[in-house]
């Protein structure tokens, strides 16, 4: 059986006090991590299900792939997200009333390529029990994963241990089994790939339910031409950031589409590899604070997944001249966040990245 589920068809020294702050706040951050504007609505995209409806029933893992699934279906289907807003989905468990509703879906669209591994299993038996399953992210050009011997421009020649790109037959890397594979999953930073992902959606729904394809497909095609134009809108925007200051540093590397697409350097992550659970060393951050310093960085950017511990002493010691930004990665917003549809996302993301770097 497959790791992971498939389409149904198919990251000179500064003072050593440094240390000692980054040393206490790991410890602190270590225990917090253990405990569009489309047509339709995110409300809707992260309701609980439809009750006795006779509707078809679509289950998306993520918040962001359940905005996409419900702008394309519209009322024609059920649409219930397994991960809230706010959610990392790296670190998500899913529920035993979630697991058994799996079992009765539909469909369930899944990001793939290692994003979601506490579902790993429970896609599985859901699968095997004849519920198709379709993984977005490996259908869409997926850059290799930052750390693997490739820079995330590079579009061609990537290396694989397997034909799913993961490093052992469980698809980890890390010896905590948190590390992503040979390829980044994070493609919802261009909007160009999730457009196309609008479209595979919506001919996997029509192959997987009764309802009508040729609908389908012009959901799908609607809500991608609004994609296109956002894409337009952000290469304005990031255009006007001079060359000097397009650098980014951010909690972990989620940005390498977005760096792909729009011409930015990933300088660095704070938390290093792929993995979410990582603990980055004291030594790892004193030599990025220097990084930032030596290189004029701006800004650190701080996802809002992650507890800001780490990247606030990391701001605060490179001094004052850089500001801490939050920036929605992995999950939208709660409702009223500015980021409560994946085309509001990338609008505040791209507001708040041209506004705090140079």
């Amino acid at each position: 059986m497959s790791p992971e589920p498939q389409s149904a068809t198919r990251r000179p020294s500064l003072p050593r006090r440094l240390g000692g702050i980054l040393v206490g706040v790991l410890a602190l951050v270590a225990v917090a991590c253990g405990t569009s504007e489309g047509s339709e609505s995110a409300d809707r995209a992260a309701g609980a299900g439809s009750g006795g409806s006779d509707l078809p029933t679509i289950v998306a893992t993520t918040s962001i792939l359940g905005d996409v699934v419900a702008n394309v279906v519209g009322d024609l289907a059920s649409v219930e997200v397994l991960m809230p807003p706010g959610t990392d989905p790296h670190d998500f468990e899913p529920s035993a009333q979630q697991v058994a509703g799996l079992r009765d879906a539909d469909l369930i669209v899944a990001n793939g390529l290692m994003l979601e591994e506490g579902l790993l299993g429970p896609i599985e038996a859901a699968e095997a029990d004849g519920v198709p399953v379709l993984a977005v992210a490996p259908a869409l050009d997926p850059l290799p994963a930052e750390g693997k011997g490739h820079s995330h421009s590079d579009e061609e020649g990537h290396s694989h241990s397997d034909e799913e790109g993961h490093s052992d037959e469980e698809g980890h890397s890390d010896e905590e089994g948190h590390d992503h594979g040979d390829e980044d999953p994070h493609v919802w930073q261009d909007p160009l790939r999730m457009a196309e992902a609008a479209r595979i959606i919506a001919a996997e729904v029509a192959s997987t339910t009764d309802l009508d394809a040729a609908t389908l497909t012009a959901r799908a095609d609607a809500y991608a031409g609004e994609l296109e134009a956002l894409d337009t809108e952000l290469v304005a925007a990031y255009g006007a950031i001079p060359a000097e200051c397009r650098k980014l540093v951010t909690d972990h590397e989620a940005f390498g589409y977005l760096a792909d697409r729009y011409d930015f350097e990933i300088v660095g992550t704070i938390i290093p590899g792929g993995s979410e659970l990582a603990e980055p060393s004291a030594a790892e951050l004193t030599e990025l604070a220097e990084t930032i310093s030596t290189q004029n960085v701006p800004a650190i950017f701080s996802e809002s997944i992650f507890p800001p511990a780490l990247a606030e002493a990391l701001a605060r010691e490179v001094g004052g001249d850089v500001a801490l930004v939050t920036l929605y990665s992995d999950s939208l917003g709660e409702p009223g966040s500015g980021a409560d549809t994946y085309v509001t996302l990338m609008r505040t993301n791209a507001d708040r990245i041209t506004g705090a770097l140079c």
